[in-house]
């Protein structure tokens, strides 16, 4: 660790031990979809001092995100989101390498786009893409975690994590097991027996979807609920990282 770690994240060494530190450091890890969840995942993953982050969206900042992603602020309507969080990132850990794809993931890009690495945390919104990523994403990485639904949700005391076969209440979750199970092969659930594990993790909530209060369309979206899951996922991810180490 040099100087400049020590100063910026020697809590890290502390908690985690210097051994776990320089396994963080030299991890490599993949946000899709930089979002009101994503955009809080990468944050916490620099803080966290891992050093190598790839972050894949095609998405701009707009001021309609301003209640619950990171990246949107007066001054950065219209520009790009991974531009704006790499920006973010690079101050953070001057010493870490971000890495930027400013497009979306879908089943024509995956192998150009979706490079080898250690984890992939999947934040996109859209069931067919996410299903797609996360079906995938062990062909690139040994780590695959998921976020479920937080649109409508305002208590972050719901949200858990558990495998993508055992999470229950989460409408996203559940379609997205389902079309695993039809359309990739996963293990279906045999009569009298308990699912079999998919070996990709999910962050979720049970808590019903409220709908909108004012007579606007779509869901609500409430900062303590997505940055709950993001905090969450990367939990999931550090301690996977460091996993093997710890045995």
């Amino acid at each position: 660790m040099n100087t400049s770690d020590k100063r910026r994240f020697g809590g890290i060494s502390r908690l985690f031990g210097p051994k776990a530190f320089e396994i963080l450091n030299h991890s490599h890890v993949v946000v899709v979809g930089v979002g009101g969840v994503g955009s809080w995942v990468a944050e916490a993953l620099a803080r966290t001092a891992v050093g190598h982050i790839t972050l894949i969206d095609g998405d701009t900042v707009e001021e309609s995100n301003t209640n619950r992603q990171l990246p949107a602020l007066n001054g950065t309507y219209g520009q790009k989101k991974v531009e704006v969080l790499a920006r973010r990132l690079q101050a953070i850990n001057p010493e870490a390498r971000i890495d930027i794809v400013d497009r979306f993931v879908g089943e024509d890009n995956f192998d150009e786009l979706i490079p080898a690495c250690d984890a992939i945390i999947d934040c996109i919104d859209f069931l067919s893409a996410k299903t797609f990523l996360v079906a995938k994403a062990s062909q690139k990485a040994r780590i695959v975690l998921t976020s479920g639904g937080a649109g409508g949700k305002v208590d972050a005391s719901r949200v858990s994590f558990a495998d993508i076969a055992y999470a229950k209440g989460d409408s996203l979750i559940a379609a997205m097991r389902t079309r695993l199970r039809k359309e990739y092969g996963f293990p279906k659930v045999k009569s009298g027996e308990k699912p079999k594990a998919f070996g990709i993790g999910a962050v979720y909530s049970d808590e019903s979807v409220r709908g909108s209060q004012d007579g606007g369309e779509g869901f609500g979206v409430f900062m303590a609920v997505t940055a709950t899951f993001a905090m969450r996922l990367t939990q999931a991810c550090i301690e996977q990282l460091l996993h093997e180490y710890k045995q």
